[in-house]
């Protein structure tokens, strides 16, 4: 799958590993590839950044979702240095970003096109109907209709 991908969206997948490693995950989840894609200068990235989720704010609303999915179980983010505990050299891939990897190839399938871009990733990230990316999106105020529309 990943010779189909187009230089930008090649970009997307290298970057999500450093944005990953960044926050100290020992995984590159669906998230990361949606903080990768808004730093992009292609239409994904547009369309996030006119919706108000520029990078730092996406780096910022996976904190706040992290902190919110473990005090509905009664764990205090603060008590503990996940980081510390799980710093893997190089993130491995995840199965929410293998999962909207494989949906992006099916939507570019699916309008005919050979090649897998910026914008199929975003298309199959918000085809995700549990996991970080909703959570966040919903969070946020954002309606992924209208961010599937800017594309």
């Amino acid at each position: 799958m990943f010779k189909r991908l187009v230089a930008d969206a090649r970009r997307v997948a290298v970057e999500a590993n450093s944005v990953a490693a960044g926050l100290g995950s020992p995984s590159v989840e669906a998230e990361h590839l949606l903080v990768s894609l808004a730093a992009g200068q292609d239409r994904a990235g547009s369309a996030l950044r006119e919706v108000g989720l520029d990078p730092e704010e996406l780096r910022e609303a996976i904190h706040r979702d992290f902190e919110r999915v473990l005090g509905r179980v009664g764990i205090d983010a603060a008590a503990f240095d996940l980081s510390a505990n799980c710093r893997r050299t190089t993130p491995r891939w995840g199965a929410s970003a293998k999962q909207g990897l494989e949906r992006a190839l099916q939507e570019a399938e699916r309008r005919g096109e050979r090649h897998i871009g910026p914008e199929h990733i975003l298309l199959g990230l918000l085809r995700a109907e549990h996991g970080a990316v909703p959570r966040i999106l919903e969070a946020e105020g954002i309606h992924r209709d209208e961010l599937t529309g800017r594309l």
